[in-house]
């Protein structure tokens, strides 16, 4: 039902990579009768979900796509497009998700991100908080879903803390070796 690819770049982005404005495509992905009805099986079973006759005598005249299918479609074009694993560090949550139109059988969906904010925590430099939203429109142009979230991403900073630490590990272990091999010679 959602794609297995990953996006696994040469270059991973760090919070410092991000700028306010910048627009990100997340790709398209057509979602089918049956991809509805699989996922409302499993997951949310309303009778608009799974049914068609039943579906028509709703608000919605019709089968669509539960919310939470919508969400997750957009979740599997930013695991393919955006996120990098070396990087990313999770999210502290999202200040809003919207439906505002049904995603029906056939709908053509086309996911775009844009960065908000981006900024490098005070408290932890080696992290950084990138601010987003995202939307996915439908083939008439009409928005299906839109998020504004915040990611957690590492910042270049970490690459030199950990480089830090590296050293002073690497140099303690050289101080070890040179008063054991003195203690030897005595």
């Amino acid at each position: 039902m959602f794609s297995t690819k990953v996006n696994i770049m040469k270059k991973p982005f760090y919070a410092q990579d991000f700028t306010k404005g910048q627009i990100f495509k997340l790709g398209k992905k057509t979602i089918t009768k049956d991809e509805i009805i699989e996922f409302a099986k499993e997951y949310d079973p309303f009778p608009f979900h799974l049914d068609e006759e039943e579906a028509y005598k709703t608000v919605f005249g019709g089968i669509i796509s539960s919310g939470w299918q919508t969400a997750l479609i957009w979740l599997s074009m930013m695991h393919e497009k955006f996120l990098t694993y070396e990087t990313i560090m999770g999210s502290p949550g999202h200040d809003s998700m919207i439906w505002k139109n049904p995603v029906r059988p056939g709908d053509k969906l086309t996911g775009t991100l844009e960065i908000l904010d981006s900024k490098i925590s005070k408290s932890r430099p080696e992290i950084g908080f990138v601010k987003y939203k995202t939307e996915l429109i439908n083939q008439d142009s009409k928005q299906v879903f839109f998020t504004e979230s915040t990611l957690i991403i590492k910042s270049k900073t970490h690459i030199y803390i950990y480089l830090n630490k590296f050293i002073s590990h690497l140099l303690q272990k050289i101080d070890y070796i040179r008063l054991n091999k003195f203690t030897i010679m005595l």
